[in-house]
């Protein structure tokens, strides 16, 4: 038998109060398939982080996300955002304001001020085809919170820089970016 996710009001349905005892080993494989993110494909995935090759969807990232966050401003998908320590609120960081470039993460959609289901990336690998001519030839290289347009990033070295991660290859091996990189804003540089 196949195998199959199973949408969380069937999973509590199951798993109600089982006293018949009718739980098979069968609903506790789809109870897995359900839980776990499609990023996990090989053995051992759900203690590593997710690989660039099996990340095929344009837009998209995956990692370690926050959920039902809180936007203090409009972003949108890969800005690079701060959490304000007074409000607790999202807004884009700006690299001439230390006091906006604290604890970071990205945008996974296009969010209004105050929306409260906001989906933030703390770590993560980051899929935009867009960047994939910026980020030609670059593998390895830095990417850094550009200063000038808060929230936006760059691979240009600037006179300001927050490093927030650095350009991936496109699958397990070769020079090719397809707009892929590893967002880790934890070891980011500040520098001149």
């Amino acid at each position: 038998m196949s195998d199959t996710q199973r949408t969380r009001a069937q999973l509590l349905a199951l798993f109600a109060d089982n006293v018949t005892g009718q739980i098979s080993a069968q609903d506790l494989r789809d109870f897995q398939v359900t839980m776990m993110e499609s990023e996990f494909v090989n053995p051992g995935d759900f203690w590593a982080l997710p690989d660039a090759k099996y990340i095929t969807t344009d837009k998209s990232a995956k990692g370690w996300k926050l959920y039902s966050q809180v936007a203090g401003s409009d972003f949108s998908f890969m800005n690079i955002v701060y959490r304000d320590q007074s409000t607790g609120y999202w807004q884009r960081a700006d690299v001439a304001d230390s006091t906006k470039n604290g604890m970071v993460g990205l945008a996974m959609d296009s969010y209004a001020s105050s929306l409260t289901t906001c989906v933030i990336l703390l770590k993560g690998i980051v899929y935009d085809s867009s960047f994939s001519t910026i980020f030609s030839r670059r593998v390895g290289r830095p990417v850094y919170l550009a200063s000038g347009a808060p929230g936006s990033i760059t691979t240009a070295v600037t006179t300001s820089v927050l490093i927030v991660g650095w350009v991936m290859h496109s699958d397990l091996h070769g020079y090719s970016a397809i707009g892929k990189w590893f967002f880790n804003p934890n070891w980011a540089i500040v520098g001149a």
